[in-house]
């Protein structure tokens, strides 16, 4: 399954968003929290979609959603990440699976 956040960056603050994932990127990878996979950041290119950014994360079973917080730097990276975050406007979590592997309810 996926895990998808996708958010606004706060203004004037793009291209060091940028920078930041790109340097944290092995940190944010080595101190995942346990159960879950980064996959990678992905910023919208021009305009295109309903927000600036996502971040995916794979996870294998519900559990893994609630299996915490992670280690000091995780914890330090997600404060920092969420710096970035426009909080002027909601953010939208998916959660996602393969249609292979999803079950629908008779009548939807």
């Amino acid at each position: 399954m996926q895990y998808i956040y996708r958010y606004d960056i706060a203004p004037h603050r793009g291209g060091a968003f940028a920078r930041w994932v790109v340097e944290n990127d092995a940190d944010i990878r080595a101190h995942a929290v346990e159960g879950w996979e980064y996959l990678g950041t992905w910023m919208t290119v021009r305009g295109f979609g309903s927000y600036q950014a996502e971040t995916r994360w794979e996870i294998s079973e519900y559990a893994d959603l609630g299996s915490g917080f992670g280690d000091d730097v995780s914890q330090r990276l997600m404060g920092e990440f969420f710096e970035f975050v426009d909080r002027g406007r909601p953010a939208e979590a998916s959660l996602m699976k393969s249609v292979n592997n999803v079950q629908i309810l008779a009548g939807a």
